[in-house]
């Protein structure tokens, strides 16, 4: 008798093990609280759908920081290469944009979804959406479906329920508190790639709120980021901010606060800016002589006026007013929300599974995607990680289910 696989959660990681699974001629069920699969899939779709990367294996592998020795393995064996192979074999031709992120041809998430469904029902996978995971009643899972309480056994189960962030998607992190009775272990989960509280001025709020930052250079700790972001009534948010987020969350969480620092001129050096700012102010306002002398927009001038030092702007000389702009500081205060997060990090650590990524303490259980504990920048390491890692597990259960 055909051996069969439970997986819950229709997102990247669930059905590209679904996938791999069905393909060896195993029963698949794919079991989804929402009523549609791919939903996160689709909403990264109005982005363009940045699959992967096209840097060299080592350096992309290395973009996931702490978490690089534990997702090499997973990467490697289904690399952005094979990524993009897949993705054409679905009929989606894809390109590597000016920034090296590769994305699908259409730029959209909806045909290849389309095309993804229709080869996994035609490999035999079974869809049970709508269908509400509520754990374990002995060797069961149970679920809470429109029509009533559902049970479910399988030879194995491969939990992909994805992170908290976006929890009107589906992914809420309910899925913490089921692991947790099964005294699996976890760490929190937090948001990642995310917006940071400020605590603005009303006055700037009002006036900046929604307007770019741009052609700036974002530095923190050891780390430094050329780019733009966007002012928010509550803080900042954005690429260059989102490539800092882990190391500005953890200086958050350690010391309630971190420092973040902008040069807010980064295309003249801080001699040239004093020498430019040698020029007499004569009867101008600090504001209009900033316009006037460096070109200063509104918004950088705003961000100068936000300073605990305001008050003793107009009295600094040349060298202190160039400092200013050289390295402006901003108080982060706090992460926004984690639904307002595009990932998570937490989840489930990795010293609890085994080599073939199944629970120590659930015999038969596995687990993939966002559950576990990695996080990574945008630019494609977050969906490259999340399929490779439904590949990886998927060969694991095909391992263990034939021991």
């Amino acid at each position: 008798m055909k051996k069969t696989i439970a997986i819950i959660g229709a997102g990247p990681a669930g059905l590209m093990a679904a996938e791999v699974l069905s393909a060896a001629n195993f029963g698949v069920f794919v079991f989804d609280r929402k009523p549609s699969i791919g939903r996160k899939f689709l909403m990264a779709g109005r982005g363009g759908l940045n699959l992967t990367h096209s840097e060299d294996l080592d350096s992309f592998i290395q973009k996931y920081g702490r978490n690089a020795d534990a997702l090499r393995p997973l990467i490697e064996a289904f690399t952005p290469q094979d990524l993009r192979n897949w993705c054409e074999g679905l009929g989606e031709k894809t390109f590597v944009g000016s920034s090296g992120r590769i994305f699908p041809e259409s730029f959209k998430a909806s045909p290849l979804l389309r095309a993804w469904k229709t080869r996994l029902e035609n490999q035999g996978v079974q869809f049970r959406l709508s269908h509400d995971w509520l754990g374990w009643q002995g060797s069961a899972l149970a679920f809470q479906a429109a029509q009533g309480p559902v049970k479910h056994t399988a030879d194995a189960t491969l939990l992909a329920l994805g992170g908290a962030s976006w929890p009107r998607l589906g992914a809420d992190g309910s899925w913490m508190d089921i692991l947790a009775a099964q005294n699996i272990a976890t760490t929190p989960l937090q948001p990642a790639n995310c917006g940071f509280n400020v605590g603005w001025s009303p006055v700037f709020a009002e006036r900046f709120a929604g307007q770019p930052l741009k052609s700036v250079v974002f530095s923190f700790q050891d780390q430094k980021i050329h780019g733009e972001c966007i002012v928010t009534e509550k803080g900042l948010e954005g690429g260059a901010i989102y490539a800092l987020s882990a190391a500005l969350r953890d200086e958050v969480t350690q010391n309630g606060r971190a420092r973040l620092l902008l040069d807010l001129k980064p295309d003249i050096s801080l001699a040239a800016l004093q020498r430019k700012l040698q020029k007499p102010r004569a009867a101008l306002s600090l504001s209009n002589y900033l316009r006037k002398t460096l070109n200063l927009s509104p918004l950088v001038i705003g961000l100068l006026m936000e300073q605990n030092n305001r008050e003793k702007l107009g009295q600094y000389s040349p060298a202190q007013l160039a400092q200013c702009l050289k390295s402006c500081a901003i108080e982060i205060q706090s992460p926004f929300g984690i639904e307002r997060a595009i990932s998570t990090a937490g989840g489930v650590l990795f010293e609890s599974t085994d080599e073939n990524f199944m629970l120590k303490n659930k015999h038969g259980v596995f687990v993939a995607g966002e559950m576990l504990d990695w996080e990574a920048p945008t630019g494609g390491y977050l969906l490259q990680a999340c399929m490779a890692s439904g590949v990886y597990v998927a060969k694991g259960i095909i391992r263990w289910l034939s021991q």
